[in-house]
C-alpha cells in the first residue's frame, strides 16, 4: 500500500469504532501518525490498542468535541506529544437521534449540533493555526446523503449534515490561501453495527434492493476515499462534496 501519509500527524474524531476506526486504520497503513479522538474512553482504549498491535503509531484522546476550550487544548496537546503540527484532520464524530418532528426535544438538538456542527467549527479553528504554520494541510468532513435526500424522521439529522456541507465549503474559501484543503464525504448507507441497528430486516432488504450497487457500503470504502482526499493525490480538490452511496441517489426520488 502507498505511504501517501508518511509521518503526517492525522487527527480522526469519532475514532473508536465504525467509519472513524476504519479511517484511522487506513491512515496508519499509509504511514500516518494517529491521534484518535472519541468521547468514550471505554470504546477508545481497545481501539487504540488494536491500532498499536497493527504496528501503527497511535495515541488516544478522550474529548468532547462540542466544547471549544477542550478542543483547542486537544490540538495543543497533540502537537506537543507528536512534536509536529497536525497535517490531516477528519471530522467524523457524530451524535444523532431520528425522531418525528413533534418528538424532537431541545436537549437532543443541542447535543446533535454541539458535536456535529459546533465541534467541526472548533476543530477547524484549532487545526488551521497548526496547518498554516506547517505550510498547509487537509481537512475531511463527514456529511451524509441525508443532507440532500432526507429520510423519514431525519429532520434534525438532515439539518445537521447540510450544515456540515455549508461550513465545509465556506471554510474551503477562507483557508485556500493558507494551502489548507477542506472537502466533504457524503456516505450513503454504510454497514456499521450502529447504522444497521436503526432498521429491521425488512427495511434493510428494501434499502438494499433500491441500490444500484445492490448492497450497503463498507467502512473501509469510506476510509479509502478519506485517505485519497487527505493525500497530495487530491491536491486540486477543494470544497468538493463527494457522494459514496452505491448509486442510491441516482434515481429521481
Amino acid at each position: 500500500m502507498n505511504a501517501r501519509l508518511k509521518d503526517r500527524v492525522c487527527v480522526v474524531t469519532g475514532a473508536a469504532r465504525g467509519i472513524g476506526l476504519s479511517i484511522a486504520e487506513r491512515f496508519g497503513r499509509e504511514g500516518g501518525r494517529l491521534a484518535c479522538v472519541d468521547v468514550s474512553a471505554r470504546r477508545l482504549e481497545p481501539a487504540v490498542s488494536q491500532l498499536k498491535d497493527m504496528g501503527f503509531e497511535a495515541r488516544g484522546y478522550e474529548v468532547d468535541i462540542g466544547k471549544r476550550d477542550d478542543v483547542h487544548a486537544l490540538f495543543e496537546r497533540v502537537e506537543r506529544e507528536f512534536n509536529a503540527p497536525v497535517a490531516v484532520l477528519v471530522n467524523n464524530a457524530v451524535w444523532a437521534r431520528f425522531e418525528p418532528l413533534q418528538q424532537i426535544e431541545v436537549d437532543t438538538v443541542e447535543r446533535m449540533f454541539a458535536v456535529g456542527v459546533h465541534g467541526l467549527i472548533w476543530a477547524t479553528q484549532a487545526v488551521a493555526l497548526q496547518m498554516e504554520r506547517r505550510g498547509g494541510g487537509s481537512i475531511v468532513n463527514l456529511s451524509s446523503v441525508s443532507a440532500f435526500h432526507p429520510a423519514k424522521d431525519s429532520i434534525a439529522y438532515s439539518a445537521l449534515k447540510a450544515g456540515v456541507v455549508g461550513l465545509s465549503r465556506a471554510s474551503a474559501i477562507e483557508l485556500s490561501a493558507k494551502k489548507i484543503r477542506v472537502n466533504v464525504i457524503a456516505p450513503g448507507m454504510i454497514g456499521t453495527p450502529a447504522s444497521i441497528a436503526q432498521f429491521d430486516e425488512v427495511t434493510i432488504a428494501a434499502r438494499q434492493a433500491e441500490m444500484p450497487a445492490g448492497r450497503f457500503g463498507a467502512p473501509e470504502e469510506i476510509a479509502a476515499l478519506a485517505a485519497f482526499l487527505a493525500s497530495d493525490d487530491a491536491s486540486y480538490i477543494q470544497g468538493a462534496v463527494i457522494t459514496a452511496d452505491g448509486g442510491w441517489t441516482i434515481p429521481a426520488r
